[in-house]
């Protein structure tokens, strides 16, 4: 018998292999998706974008304080301006 080699459960070691291969593709054919129950990638952007895109007739939100006056004057000058870039002092 040293001519035939015996294998796990008595299988021939062919078979042994075919059934190991067949419970591993039927294994991935049945694992559930990953993320499938979550929205759809990219929603999150989408929604952002839209919440800061100015439509017209969307209020305006006013602005209020010194840093808010200080960046409309920058807006207000002409191209070149005075030469002296907005101030970035952090209270």
């Amino acid at each position: 018998m040293p001519a035939q080699r015996a294998s796990l459960a008595g299988l021939p070691s062919g078979r042994w292999l075919l059934a190991i291969v067949t419970v591993l593709v039927l294994a991935g054919c049945v694992a559930p998706r990953p993320g499938a129950d979550l929205p759809p990638f990219g929603d999150s952007v989408h929604h952002t974008k839209a919440l800061q895109t100015y439509e017209p007739g969307d209020e305006v939100p006013p602005l209020h304080g010194a840093k808010a006056m200080e960046a409309m004057q920058g807006y207000r000058q002409p191209v070149g301006g005075s030469g002296q870039a907005p101030s970035s002092s952090m209270p």
